[in-house]
């Protein structure tokens, strides 16, 4: 095959200068999936909470911004947290 043929938009070749741009475009400070995945339990709490805690993990949110999968994780622990925070607010009442 030849490189003009790989050059289509849905060849092998478009899908890797895809990819390598978006790695290009990565903010500096993203921290990866590692180190977001060890604090988002506290991350979720904080904006629970109403705290904003991409003051103190702006690596998380600039993560967050670019990863779908964490950011989908990050929403089921706040709909968690919340359902929680609901069921429990009767109970105190």
């Amino acid at each position: 095959m030849d490189s003009s043929a790989q050059n289509q938009a849905d060849g092998p070749l478009r899908d890797h200068w895809d990819r390598l741009d978006a790695f290009l475009q990565t903010d500096p400070r993203d921290v990866g999936c590692d180190e977001v995945m060890e604090v988002l339990d506290v991350y979720a709490e904080l904006a629970a909470a109403g705290s904003d805690p991409a003051a103190r993990f702006p690596g998380v949110r600039a993560h967050l911004l670019a990863c779908g999968p964490c950011a989908e994780d990050l929403e089921g622990l706040l709909a968690a947290i919340i359902e929680d925070t609901a069921a429990v607010k009767p109970q105190l009442s």
